[in-house]
């Protein structure tokens, strides 16, 4: 027993105490929602609660408005039809007599975006605002309504709003989204309304609206109507149950509880009430924390299948928004990525960190925490920490703070004495024990380790004695580079993808990765150089002879293109054509004697053209790059007008 707990006991208490706050219920809760006037488009929040809200997608738009009066996209109302299908409608302008609809099975991929002329047939409509849909089982048909003010109906309420705005709720019914009805007025309660949304409370129906009345007195508050059917009628409305200076309502049942959400635009934030019998509220708006810049939406319920696809994942978890990184999603992702850690301080490689896991493979994964070996290649390691300093830079998290550093110890125990640094550690027979420029591995550790070492933002929270060590460790890093620049003839070229740990002569890796120069490592290595805030001599030489060499091995007058051929198991070809207009590229690899392109099968028999490889490796390789071509267009001038400027 005292052996496992050694092993687990940190990380179960930090496990748990992370679970605890983030996955207290699976149930997930989207709010489709816009900001600014509507000109990004779709944007989508998540949260487990109801209460703490997340932006889902780094807060960027998932859909971006093409059609309409004004081509915006406002009040985004969103509906799981009974097929599976979500069905969106939307404002497209603050003038105009069309909404916007489009269609999705995921959320992500939308079909062809419309603008349905509902009011078309009223010449003089100003507008056709908040769309929402609805599914009326019993007709099996959808609804949709809208506010819109026709000059010169209701003169009842005439001059209750300014501009000349009087609205009514309209609607139209299609079971296909081909053919719709003829709008027709769905409510008038005798007041100027907009914002209706409607959802099903057992056998009847609620509709909370906006009392849009402005003049000459301000409601602007919320009030609800009810029928036993979904296309009404509905009842007179009832006294308001908010604020004034309210609107954009949406609504759904949370444990048993209403939620009502509104925009409070004045104030520029949302609010909340809650209720479980439509005449007994709560405000309950200290209590919700949504995302700043959220514009009127609608809330409503997606399986985790779904949810899955829209989750932020370990590709991009690096590019979210600084806040994204305090989030509940940010929280689980961080969970996993502890889980991941195993007990030597490092990472594998190629393992989704942002899926979320069943409990059978969280179980599975704490039981190969001893498992031997980490690694930091395709920036495994690198990539966790990195992420690890943007959630502690965000909740001052000392568990994960002590995670990190943990880390960080394997990173300087894995270094060689020569300044390099093996594929995996604790070292593994065969060419992981190389010096490993290949994929940047050993340049995404010096980029880390020089980002603690200065101080960078987010990296404040690491001790002096480990800042010091990780000094000595880019200065280890930055001989070994200078030492394993390859020299041919006597002159200066660029590395290999990888260098014998010993001897810090260029070494092979896989039957198809032989000795060589590399076009496409080698420009990681040169950028890495060019950072170097005061180089020395020998570090510009290295530059110098790096860049006229890339110079001398570009290739001219050809591209590489994929070729549909079904013969092939993926259904496509990969191969070089001539074409005279073509950017420049590079081979990956290098014959270091002649200078001329290498490419290799499984087989391990070098061949000179892409064409001579079998198709697996063809089309399974980056075997071209135009990597250098930045380096040399613009990033290698800066570099020599910056030293020029020095001097």
């Amino acid at each position: 027993m005292k052996h496992w707990h050694s092993r687990f006991g940190f990380a179960l208490a930090l496990l748990l105490s992370l679970a605890l706050n983030c996955a207290a219920q699976s149930t997930n809760y989207l709010f489709a929602y816009f900001t600014g006037n509507g000109e990004d488009g779709l944007h989508l929040m998540h949260s487990r609660d109801g209460l703490k809200w997340s932006a889902l997608n780094g807060g960027k738009s998932y859909l971006t408005p093409m059609v309409g009066s004004q081509k915006l996209m406002r009040d985004p109302c969103i509906l799981q039809g009974p097929e599976g299908v979500f069905h969106m409608v939307w404002t497209t302008g603050w003038e105009g007599r069309d909404i916007g609809i489009a269609h999705s099975k995921d959320l992500i991929n939308w079909s062809e975006q419309k603008a349905i002329p509902v009011m078309a047939h009223e010449p003089t409509a100003m507008n056709c605002w908040a769309p929402e849909i609805f599914y009326d089982a019993a007709n099996k048909q959808y609804l949709i309504f809208w506010s819109t003010t026709i000059p010169g109906k209701f003169p009842e309420t005439a001059g209750s709003a300014g501009k000349g705005r009087n609205h009514r709720i309209y609607s139209v019914t299609t079971k296909d989204f081909v053919s719709y009805s003829q709008a027709a007025l769905f409510y008038d309660g005798g007041f100027n309304v907009i914002d209706a949304t409607l959802v099903q409370d057992g056998s009847r129906f609620v509709m909370v609206v906006k009392d849009e009345t402005e003049l000459p007195t301000a409601k602007k508050h919320l009030r609800l109507a009810t029928s036993d059917k979904a296309a009404g009628p509905y009842s007179k409305a009832s006294d308001k149950f908010t604020m004034d200076w309210v609107e954009g309502a949406t609504v759904i049942k949370i444990n048993g509880e209403w939620m009502v959400y509104y925009d409070m635009y004045r104030d520029h934030r949302y609010g909340a009430v809650k209720t479980r019998d439509w005449k007994t509220w709560e405000t309950i708006t200290d209590k919700i924390d949504f995302p700043k810049g959220v514009r009127h939406g609608t809330v409503f319920a997606v399986s985790d299948a779904v949810m899955n696809k829209l989750r932020v994942n370990w590709r991009n978890a690096l590019q979210q928004s600084a806040e994204w990184y305090s989030s509940a999603e940010a929280m689980q992702i961080a969970e996993n990525v502890l889980l991941y850690q195993r007990d030597n301080g490092g990472w594998d490689k190629n393992t989704e960190m942002a899926t979320p896991l069943a409990p059978a493979e969280r179980a599975k994964i704490l039981a190969e925490k001893d498992a031997p070996y980490s690694t930091i290649d395709n920036g495994a390691t690198v990539a966790q920490l990195h992420y690890f300093a943007k959630v502690i830079a965000a909740t001052k998290h000392e568990g994960i703070q002590a995670a990190f550093l943990k880390g960080l110890d394997y990173l300087l125990a894995a270094q060689y004495a020569n300044g390099g640094w093996p594929q995996y550690y604790p070292l593994r027979k065969g060419y992981y024990t190389h010096i490993t420029y290949n994929d940047n591995a050993m340049i995404g550790v010096m980029e880390l380790l020089r980002a603690i070492a200065q101080k960078q933002p987010g990296f404040a929270f690491v001790d002096e004695a480990r800042r010091a060590k990780t000094e000595r460790a880019i200065a280890k890093g930055l001989d070994i580079i200078l030492k394993t620049q390859v020299v041919v003839n006597g002159k200066k070229t660029v590395w290999c993808a990888q260098h014998d740990e010993t001897m810090l002569a260029p070494a092979p890796a896989r039957a198809y990765e032989k000795i060589s120069l590399s076009g496409s490592e080698s420009v990681g290595i040169v950028r890495y150089l060019m950072s170097v805030e005061n180089p020395t001599p020998e570090i510009s030489a290295a530059i110098n002879a790096a860049v006229a060499w890339f110079e001398q091995a570009k290739i001219t007058g050809i591209k590489v293109v994929e070729q549909r051929d079904e013969s092939f198991p993926r259904g496509y070809d990969r191969v070089v054509v001539p074409d005279a207009k073509a950017a420049p590229l590079w081979a990956r690899f290098y014959d270091i004697n002649t200078n001329r392109p290498i490419f290799c099968g499984r087989d391990g028999i070098i061949k000179s053209t892409l064409a001579e490889i079998e198709h697996e490796r063809r089309v399974g390789y980056s075997w071209y790059t135009n990597a250098p071509a930045t380096l040399l267009q613009k990033e290698y001038p800066a570099w020599q007008a910056k030293q020029a400027h020095k001097r």
